[in-house]
């Protein structure tokens, strides 16, 4: 269903109470009309999309449009109801208003002063840096901004040589997106929506539709001429009418420099929708970048990279084979070691195991009892309570499982008995956290034993802002963390402590491990949606008998959903198993029996050690592809880790972009030939692994080229076809998900 809204959520201060505010905005594209089937469900879709409930919706219009909305809110009664009790939480309404704000060409933004009971809004927010915010929004989503791989720079048609290659038309990837961007661009350029307006300069076709829909929104009827970046500059000369130059990107400033300063163009009548930065500049600039993410002024280049030289907008990584890279020690997690010394055994339940708290499965799952009753955890604990919990903490909340209850029970103890408290603080599981449950509270300390990105923490600290003014302090305590990346993380700890006090509240974890991606998506949901589409079609494969096929493709989706919770077996039914030495374990396992690691530890740990590769700060080593260059793991991994469990675990664990090898003849060469002789000899140590990674060449998780591709499944199946076996099931699969 395409959508009539862009959505984004945005934290202002309201100008009345002077509190942090988290605004929900929907923007609704006048040019294709919501009916009140439409209206209600953009904004319930755009609440469930939110990770938390925000303190009101802003819905955005134009002024006719908006008041077409509000007549879809005001009359009907059981919508909005419905609607409102989702902004509700325990009782408590946590969206507290819908706020519509009508967007006129000449008057701006205006928020609508009474809501449609004809009360006063007691919400007033800043409309220019709400939807700057959507702005900014817009290009963290999409892909706008590029960064040169390591070792390379762009050099740019202005000859400028930096790290960053802006794609102003990337900006907008809908109608709803491109006509908000439009009206945010008559905004920050008023001249566009003059009657008088007569010429649009753009530099490139590719931001046409930009300026159309700006000029659209003004019922200008100016004309757009493109001058193609740099190729007619020269040419330039300011008409005697009035006029507008929209440049599309810039890194420098160099082209608005050039205009004003060389060629007479006014300032004010230039407008860049991406810049670098706002300082220093001839002209407006819509969106700066170092105001979204510091970081994209930070690359440092030294003058010795190989430059990329740009012609136009398009570049393709595909233009070179991509970087192999090959697992060693430096990609060993700074916290596995420890990690793996008190959760290794008997911490991990098993794959795919169904969390207790929650109606849905987990692919790595730390017991929260292990975590709660770890001495060492413990410890640390009562350090960090010493040195960091403040005394005025009377209050502790924690998730509601045995490991966080056990490290609350702990932590109201520890500061019972070392802060001088009269009481012991209170303890409460969040489940039953109400509106009523922290009126005494001086101080709150909330408790998680395990933690992934940290969804139920938000949602304790949503709840918290809701029942507590944010001059009482709180601090977050994890026992250890399991996102999926450090940047994940990163945000979760910058959402915690951030507020409208003056100071930021506490944050500690003792354990962080970063894991990778633990989605619906994963290797095992790919497997089972090749088994169902299996039983559904089966497919035909030339020079395989039909009943062979049909035979070997059931004992494969077998296979499968047996394996929900593990890997496939061998092509003898037996487990996959681990043998001594495997680098990454260390001498953590010394003295142990191999049969005492459980398969979700083996796994567990070369999911994190792909994720450290990923976030690796040595580019050379770094398992990650960016928009000029792919990187893949190197066919090595296989033949270097080639126990069977470990060469399942790399399979499953690794992105699929990862496991690409379609684009480079030699390495898809390479793993062709490897595959050859796994599948040829699967009834052997060797080959034990053979059902994972046909499995993965059936799924698409695996990719050769497709002339590689062809060749392996027909000389597998020359050698293989005369009995059925899942092996040949699988192999009579390849391609079967792209069909």
């Amino acid at each position: 269903m395409i959508r009539k809204a862009y959505s984004f959520l945005a934290r202002c201060t309201c100008s009345s109470s002077e509190c942090d505010v988290d605004a929900l905005s929907v923007f609704f594209d006048s040019k294709r009309p919501a009916t009140e089937f439409d209206f209600f469900d953009e904004l319930e879709r755009s609440l469930r999309e939110n990770e938390t409930l925000p303190d009101c919706i802003v819905v955005i219009s134009d002024t006719n449009h908006t008041e077409s909305l509000i007549g879809h809110w005001t009359s009907s009664t059981q919508n909005r109801q419905t609607f409102l009790d989702r902004g509700l939480n325990k009782g408590v309404p946590f969206v507290k208003e819908v706020i519509f704000v009508s967007w006129s060409p000449t008057d701006g933004l205006s928020q609508d002063a009474h809501d449609e009971d004809g009360h006063t809004s007691t919400i007033q927010l800043p409309l220019k840096d709400l939807v700057a915010q959507g702005l900014a929004a817009l290009v963290r989503s999409n892909p706008v901004v590029q960064v040169a791989p390591a070792g390379h720079v762009f050099k740019h048609p202005s000859r400028t040589v930096n790290k960053l290659f802006i794609q102003a038309r990337e900006l907008a990837t809908s109608e709803a997106e491109l006509a908000f961007l439009g009206r945010c661009l008559t905004l920050t350029s008023p001249e566009l929506v003059a009657s008088s307006l007569a010429r649009v300069f753009i530099d490139t076709m590719g931001v046409y539709s930009i300026v159309r829909e700006a000029l659209a929104f003004a019922e200008s009827s100016a004309r757009i001429d493109s001058y193609h970046s740099y190729g007619r500059l020269a040419d330039l000369s300011p008409p005697t009418e009035p006029y507008v130059v929209v440049i599309s990107a810039s890194t420098s400033g160099g082209m608005a420099k050039t205009l004003c300063n060389e060629q007479g163009f006014e300032a004010d009548r230039l407008v860049t929708l991406i810049d670098s930065s706002r300082v220093d500049r001839s002209g407006k600039v819509l969106v700066a970048l170092d105001e979204i993410d510091p970081s994209y002024g930070k690359h440092l280049t030294d003058g010795s990279e190989t430059q990329i030289e740009l012609f136009g907008e398009h570049f393709t990584s595909k233009a070179k084979p991509p970087r192999a890279v090959t697992l060693g020690v430096p990609h060993t997690p700074k916290a596995l070691g420890v990690f793996l010394k008190h959760f290794g055994i008997g911490g991990l339940g098993e794959l795919n195991a169904h969390c207790t708290t929650r109606r849905a499965t987990r692919l790595m799952m730390l017991d929260g009892s292990v975590v709660g009753r770890n001495s060492q955890l413990l410890t640390w604990l009562n350090a960090e309570i010493d040195w960091y919990v403040g005394s005025a903490v009377n209050h502790i909340i924690c998730a509601n499982d045995a490991g966080s209850r056990a490290l609350a029970d702990h932590a109201a103890g520890r500061l019972h008995n070392t802060k001088d408290c009269k009481q012991r603080p209170s303890v409460t599981c969040y489940d039953y956290l109400g509106p009523t449950t922290l009126e005494s509270a001086r101080g709150v300390l909330v408790v998680q034993a395990v933690a992934g990105d940290g969804g139920l923490l938000r949602e304790i600290s949503r709840d918290l802002r809701e029942f507590l003014k944010s001059n009482v302090p709180r601090h977050f305590l994890i026992g250890v963390g399991m996102p999926q990346t450090a940047e994940t993380w990163l945000r979760l700890r910058q959402f915690l402590i951030k507020n409208a006090s003056e100071r930021e509240y506490g944050f500690s974890c003792w354990l962080e491990l970063p894991v990778g991606a633990d989605g619906t998506a994963n290797a095992w949901h790919t497997f089972n949606n090749l088994a169902t589409n299996a039983q559904i079609e089966t497919p035909t494969v030339g020079g395989v008998a039909a009943d062979i096929v049909d035979a070997s493709v059931d004992l494969a989706a077998e296979l499968v959903k047996n394996a929900f919770n593990s890997f496939l077996p061998t092509s003898s039914g037996a487990s996959l198993s681990l043998s001594d030495g495997f680098v990454f374990f260390g001498k953590t396992f010394d003295g142990r029996s191999l049969d005492e690691i459980s398969t979700s530890t083996t796994f567990a740990t070369v999911a994190g050690v792909l994720q450290a590769a990923r976030e690796l700060s040595n580019p050379v080593n770094q398992l990650r592809s960016s928009g000029y260059e792919s990187v893949v793991l190197s066919p090595e991994n296989f033949l270097r880790y080639n126990d069977n469990l470990l060469q399942a675990c790399i399979l499953r664990a690794a992105h699929p972009s990862e496991l690409d090898y379609s684009s480079s003849p030699d390495l898809s060469r390479l793993m062709k030939e490897f595959l050859l002789k796994v599948f040829e000899r699967h009834a052997h140590p060797y080959g034990a692994a053979s059902l994972e990674f046909a499995a993965a060449l059936a799924t698409g998780r695996l990719r050769l080229s497709a002339d590689d591709s062809r060749e392996l499944q027909a000389r597998s199946l020359q050698k293989l076809a005369a009995a059925p076996s899942a092996l040949i099931g699988f192999l009579c699969l390849m391609g079967s998900m792209g069909r």
